[in-house]
């Protein structure tokens, strides 16, 4: 019988402590039992490594699973990377379109435009044309009489309203029948022109009878300057010239009474109205209140330049700007550096109005004339800096002006561009603002006097 075999007639208690005593009796090893020791002895006991086994496998050896070359290999292959890696690049794509087509443009223009605004040798940009040739009697810059001025002292109730009028060019028909659509109250409204109500149309002296009978406002524009010139001129006579221009100025000279030349004299070359006191919270939106400084001009203003030091002939006659150098032309704007005047005019009073830096401007950076008195009034102790001296900084202010019938109707939350080609067959518009800022804009076609 087997040592390790239990006999059918041997007790359980007896065959357990047979068993128990040939175990205690055997070395450790011998007691031992698994697949290893089964192994080696199925070898004859020849040792499980051999010797060309022993060395290590190095990182890049492509007989080990975990080396770097396989590990590559399956992550590749594998469509969870192959679905990474075209939304990684999809994404690298799209941050790119979206730099070089939504980020990039911006920043590179909001850096043209400030370059216009780096102190020049003069403080300022170069003037072209500026002291030549200008009309002693113009009158560079005037306050609307503040017992016009809706809401004001002369008017607690804010029934005031002021109708700005876009170029009129002798259509007196058509501005009839705008102030009749505004229900222009002569009595409480006052009329403001921007500038070109004469030349061109059917009825100059008439449209001149009307608005002085109404007393009403008008800046100097291009055409106003031309007939003023030629009355200066000491050769009022059609053999004088050649110019087919200034023959029509001439006949227009004639047919005026001295009235009409005293009225086109009073023309300022800007008209300065006051921030409204009823006025609402101004926002920056396009529809938002005005309670801003208006500034009336015919043509546009350069920004960053005290009015004393604008171009007179460029306030009647610009439509561009050069972004990079702001010198002002009467020409559209034909290249990506040149500009309506009214969006570098934008850009600057946007900054303003979110007080953003103003810090590399430098010079050019100087209160308007009216802001300057203003602030020297207002000015205490409590807002001086270490040595005294006022920080001065420009405040937004929108401007009303016609000039640019090509453009046509521009209404901006800086500037409101009113010349709707009325002469040519388009419309005369007129803006109507009363004393809480709201405003309003009105229109009514015209017939065509060019053909």
């Amino acid at each position: 019988m087997p040592s390790g075999t239990a006999d059918e007639d041997e007790p359980l208690s007896a065959y357990k402590a047979r068993l128990h005593n040939q175990n205690t009796t055997k070395p450790l090893i011998e007691q031992v039992s698994n697949q290893w020791k089964e192994k080696d002895s199925d070898t004859e006991k020849v040792p499980y490594y051999a010797e060309d086994d022993t060395r290590e496998l190095g990182f890049c050896d492509l007989e080990d699973d975990g080396s770097c070359p396989n590990v590559s290999r399956d992550i590749v292959s594998s469509r969870r990377f192959r679905r990474m890696f075209a939304v990684t690049l999809l994404a690298a794509l799209l941050l790119y379109y979206a730099w070089k087509h939504l980020v990039a443009p911006p920043l590179e223009e909001d850096w043209a435009y400030k370059e216009g605004f780096v102190a020049q040798e003069n403080g300022t940009y170069g003037i072209a044309k500026g002291g030549r040739d200008i009309d002693p009697d113009l009158v560079r810059l005037q306050d609307l009489d503040k017992r016009l001025l809706p809401g004001g002292e002369a008017d607690v109730e804010g029934k005031r309203r002021l109708v700005f009028v876009g170029d009129v060019h002798g259509c007196k028909e058509e501005l009839v029948k705008l102030l009749k659509e505004v229900e222009f109250d002569e009595n409480s409204d006052h009329l403001v022109l921007v500038g070109d109500v004469i030349s061109k149309g059917p009825d100059n002296v008439g449209v001149l009878d009307e608005l002085i009978r109404l007393n009403a406002s008008s800046v100097r524009g291009n055409h106003e300057d031309r007939i003023l010139q030629v009355a200066r001129s000491a050769h009022n006579t059609l053999s004088s010239t050649s110019s087919k221009g200034h023959a029509k100025d001439l006949a227009l000279l004639k047919q005026l009474k001295p009235r009409h030349i005293e009225y086109l004299r009073s023309m300022p070359l800007m008209l300065h109205i006051p921030s409204l006191p009823q006025a609402a919270k101004p926002t920056h939106k396009k529809d938002s209140p005005i309670s801003e400084h208006i500034l009336v001009v015919h043509a546009g203003v350069v920004p960053g330049v005290p009015f004393s030091k604008q171009d007179p002939y460029y306030i009647m006659n610009m439509r561009s700007i050069n972004r990079r150098t702001h010198v002002p032309s009467a020409l559209h704007a034909s290249s990506k550096n040149e500009k309506p005047w009214f969006d570098v005019w934008g850009w600057y009073n946007d900054r303003i109005f979110r007080k953003q830096s103003l810090k590399h401007f430098n010079h050019a950076l100087q209160p308007t004339d009216y802001e300057a008195e203003e602030d020297n009034r207002a000015w205490t102790s409590l807002w001086k800096n270490f040595w005294g001296e006022r920080h001065a900084r420009p405040k937004p202010q929108v401007v009303i002006y016609g000039h640019d019938s090509k453009t046509g109707l521009q209404i901006h939350r800086w500037s409101k561009g009113l010349d709707s080609a009325c002469v040519g067959g388009g419309k005369l518009t007129a803006l109507v603002l009363n004393a809480k800022g709201k405003w309003e804009t009105k229109s009514v076609g015209c017939k065509n006097y060019r053909g």
